[in-house]
Parts: C-alpha cells; structure tokens; sequence
C-alpha cells in the first residue's frame, strides 16, 4: 500500500503546520516563474518585433540553422518532463529507489540535450555563423560557384552564410545577407539563456538526486520538494518548445535537412 504523504516529518519552525508549508514553497515557484516570463517574454518581444521588420532575413537565419540536433533535443526534453513528473508520482509513494531512478534518467535526459546543443554551438562556429564584421579578402573567398577574382572584399559572415544556404538550397535573391546576423543574435541569446536554466536545473535535480540517496525523501510528505523543481522544469522545457518554432521553424525546412543535420551532428556527413 502506498505511504500516506500525511505521515509526520519536518515542518520548519515558522510555518504553524505542513500544509501551510506546502503552500508557501508552490507559491513561492509560482511567484519566481512570472519573473521568468517577465525575463522570456521581453526576449520574445524583441525578437518578434524584429522579425515583422525583416521577415525574409529572420527566415533566411533560420534556414541556415541545424533543425536535426533540434529535433532530438526536442524529444529529449519532452521525455525528461515525464520522468521528472515520474519522480514526483514515486516520491509521493514512499518509493524511495524509484525516486533515485526517475531523477537520474532526467539528469541523464538534460544531460543529453546539453550535449547536442554543445556539438551544434561548435558546428555553427565551425561554420562562421557567428555575427561578425570581419572582412575577407578575395583571395580567402572559397564559395562555391564563386569566380576566382572578386571586385571588392566581403564580409566573412556573409560568405559562411551564403555557403551555408546554398547547401540547404535556399534562394538569396531579395535577402540582405549581413542583415541576417540580427537573426543570429537572438538564437544566441535566447538559446544560450536556455542553456543556464538547463544547467541550473541539472544541478538542482543533481542535488536532489543525492537527498534521496541519503533517505531525504523517507517522508512521503517531502514529495514537494520535487514538486516544485518538475514546476521549474517544465517551464524550461516549455520555453523550448517557443524556441523551437521562432528559430528553427521560421524558415523552409524538410525532412532532407533533419537527417543531414544528424549526420552532421556525427560526423556522419561526406
């Protein structure tokens, strides 16, 4: 039989009784998400208001960007969101190895999902798709189709990016090509602020995963300790899953691109 989440443990000295705790932390997490959204959401904003401005650049950006290492971490992140909840659901249980378990498959999920996003962040730079004012000489220039004199210096962005768009046989006609760097401001920082909330999270459930190592969770009424960090979770999951349209999705992608992209993130690619 399940353990009753009644069952006596710890109240801190300045909360009368535990269901009195228990509200204060859910709305403490509470209170700290609207400062997130608050933090998200201006992010958003701005990179919505730029995007109405310059939409064919903002699709161009996008276009250009590794949708096969977004589509794993994708589904890395929305099977981490069930086996934090798992963990949530075994804690209230008294199913303390369960409670080890769930937490580790996470860390291991989060952990993952880092990783590729590690290997995407060195393929972009690999590829100078990193805004840049750096001027490169006609001698230097190695775009394909490209003549073998040029009449002036170009921008070393705008090469990579003309290189990395022909390969995923998007048109430049109409596009300005060193506009398409505000683009990739936003991806960086909304992507890299993505990254910290991932590896706070990781760190937290790292720390609970040892608590529970050690007997913290023995009174199923500690549940909410875990609660409150899968409320945290999810919200960053959630962010990814706004992420993910506005930057991978703005532009034309198919299904060509996503095993491309996967190989590319192996070194499978020629």
């Amino acid at each position: 039989m399940a353990a009753n989440v009644h069952d006596a443990a710890p109240v801190a000295h300045h909360f009368n009784n535990l269901q009195q705790q228990h509200d204060a932390i859910r709305l403490g997490i509470w209170l700290f998400l609207v400062t997130e959204v608050l933090f998200f959401g201006g992010a958003m904003c701005a990179y919505t208001a730029y995007r109405i401005w310059f939409p064919k650049e903002f699709e161009a950006g996008s276009a250009a960007l590794n949708v096969g290492i977004a589509s794993v971490n994708t589904f890395l992140l929305l099977a981490s969101s069930l086996t934090v909840t798992l963990a949530v659901r075994a804690c209230y249980d008294g199913q303390q190895k369960l409670v080890q378990f769930w937490l580790g498959v996470t860390i291991i999920l989060g952990s993952l999902f880092l990783a590729l996003k590690a290997r995407e962040y060195y393929l972009d730079f690999e590829e100078g798709l990193v805004p840049s004012r750096k001027l490169v000489s006609p001698q230097q220039s190695s775009m394909i189709g490209e003549g073998a004199a040029l009449a002036a210096p170009k921008y070393a962005f705008v090469q990579s990016l003309e290189r990395a768009l022909h390969h995923a046989g998007y048109p430049t006609e109409g596009v300005d090509l060193f506009r398409v760097q505000l683009f990739f401001m936003f991806y960086y920082i909304l992507t890299g602020l993505h990254v910290i909330h991932m590896l706070v999270g990781i760190g937290l459930l790292g720390w609970q995963f040892f608590l529970a190592k050690f007997g913290f969770f023995r009174y199923p009424a500690r549940y909410i300790y875990i609660e409150v960090l899968s409320v945290y979770w999810h919200f960053v999951d959630m962010v990814w899953i706004f992420l993910l349209p506005l930057l991978y999705l703005a532009g034309p992608h198919h299904f060509g691109q996503v095993i491309s992209g996967l190989q590319q993130a192996f070194g499978l690619s020629q």
